[in-house]
Parts: C-alpha cells; sequence; structure tokens
C-alpha cells in the first residue's frame, strides 16, 4: 500500500510513502518526470527513513553552497571523522 504525500513545494518532485518490507520499513519515494529527456518519462529514487534523513542533511548543504567535495582518495579514516562531525553537529 502507498500514499500519496505533497508535492515538493516549488518543485514538480512528487513523494510517495510505502511500505519496503520488513528490511527496510516505511519508504519513500520521489520521483521527477524528465519532460521529454531521456528515454523514460520520469526518473525516481526509493529511500528508507534512514536514507532520507542522511540525504536531507548532504541537500540542505548544496543548498546552502556549503557541499562537501569527494577527496581524490576516500579513507576509512576520513569517512569516520566526516560521520563524526555530522552527528555531533
Amino acid at each position: 500500500m502507498s500514499t500519496d504525500l505533497r508535492e515538493v513545494p516549488g518543485t514538480t518532485v512528487t513523494q510517495t510513502r510505502f511500505w519496503g518490507g520488513d528490511d527496510r520499513g516505511v519508504c519513500i519515494q520521489l520521483t521527477k518526470s524528465t519532460e521529454g529527456r531521456g528515454p523514460r518519462p520520469f526518473d525516481f529514487v526509493q529511500l528508507t527513513r534512514d536514507e532520507a534523513k542522511a540525504l536531507s542533511v548532504e541537500l540542505m548543504l548544496f543548498g546552502e553552497g556549503l557541499e562537501v567535495e569527494m577527496p581524490d582518495e576516500v579513507d576509512d579514516e576520513f569517512e569516520t571523522v566526516y560521520q563524526v562531525k555530522l552527528i555531533s553537529d
């Protein structure tokens, strides 16, 4: 079963909440029309609640012009420090 949520204000992105099964729980699908660009009529992404929360942080950073670029080489220490900083902020 799914439930249509409101369109993201100021965009053509629609939101649909759905049950992703016992492994994923409640999820969200974001859908955007390709408006004739590309082979499909629309693009979409499906996210768990945890994935949606993590993505929202990155989108806010991007929206404020503060996006974090990936270094040329990523090591485990960088990932750990980066994640801890986000959680503690």
